[in-house]
């Protein structure tokens, strides 16, 4: 066991669901620390926040600027504060924000421990969208404008109470994201996401893909899943919310009921995780030499 690490089997974990982003970094920081108070006052472990927690999701229009946005002293300031939270409540964290680096920028999540130390990034591996607009579509997803793709895989951090590995958005419609995590040891997987409804769809049905996805991806790997999500209309485009926890069955156990500021609290049971995969007995038989694609094409008799 790892010296971070803490025998306990049940303990509270939480989603911590944003409405639309404050006019400045700062602002919206008080905000987190906030919903931290709360669900340090409901005995929470570990809460994971939504895909750039610090600002809007700047990804659907061409900006003069990122800086705003990827600010490095104010991000630097917020994830001070954020980690003094951590330490204060003695909680685990993780905070996603844009993460401004000598390449270019990131689409990133921090994970902080219960002693208020940053152990390391994860960086969103699949960028979507386009470089630029569509002009006969309402909505343009511009990630690919803004964001390098990953390039630190899928790790997993020793939050204390478990190890912890995360996804963000676009990441949970891959199913080896949750695989490669899984197989790294994650005992939680922390899915953050701005998910809006897009040209054409509903609130309903953007909120069933999300869940679909992410709950495919726990069953599928018999793991807890935190998912957290921006909610409510910012910029004139509405994003689903419906932050909630699934079971390592792919069952929906706690949802926000709002569609603004909210922590979404379950408590979970490693040990009951541990006898579900010890059933699946999935490390003893993957077949990776399998999952590959032969030439040839389909033989026929």
């Amino acid at each position: 066991m790892s010296p971070n690490r803490t025998p306990q089997d049940r303990f509270n974990v939480a989603a911590l669901q944003l409405g639309p982003a404050s006019a400045t970094i700062p602002e919206t920081t008080e905000r987190i620390v906030a919903l931290l108070a709360e669900a340090a006052a409901r005995q929470v472990k570990i809460a994971v926040l939504p895909e750039l927690a610090l600002t809007p999701y700047f990804a659907t229009e061409i900006r003069p600027s990122v800086e705003p946005f990827a600010s490095v002293a104010l991000n630097a300031a917020a994830m001070a504060r954020v980690c003094a939270a951590a330490k204060e409540h003695a909680m685990s964290v993780v905070l996603p924000h844009a993460e401004a680096h000598p390449a270019g920028v990131y689409n990133a999540m921090a994970f902080i421990d219960a002693q208020g130390q940053a152990r390391g990034l994860f960086r969103k591996v699949h960028i979507p969208g386009q470089t630029t607009p569509d002009p006969e579509k309402e909505i343009t997803i511009l990630e690919k404008h803004y964001f390098l793709e990953g390039d630190l895989g899928f790790p997993v951090f020793d939050l204390g109470a478990a190890q912890v590995g995360g996804m963000i958005c676009y990441d949970r419609r891959f199913p080896e994201s949750y695989r490669a995590l899984m197989q790294a040891g994650a005992e939680l997987f922390a899915v953050s996401y701005n998910t809006p409804v897009m040209n054409g769809g509903t609130l309903d049905k953007a909120r069933a893909a999300s869940r679909l996805a992410i709950c495919g991806g726990a069953f599928a790997n018999a793991t807890y899943t935190i998912a957290a999500g921006k909610a409510g209309v910012e910029s004139g485009v509405t994003y689903i919310g419906d932050s909630f926890i699934c079971s390592p069955e792919g069952e929906v156990i706690a949802t926000a009921e709002t569609m603004g500021d909210e922590v979404v609290v379950v408590e979970v049971s490693l040990s009951h995780q541990a006898a579900l995969r010890a059933r699946w007995d999935f490390a003893a038989n993957l077949r990776p030499q399998a999952y590959q694609a032969r030439p040839g094409g389909v033989s026929r008799r």
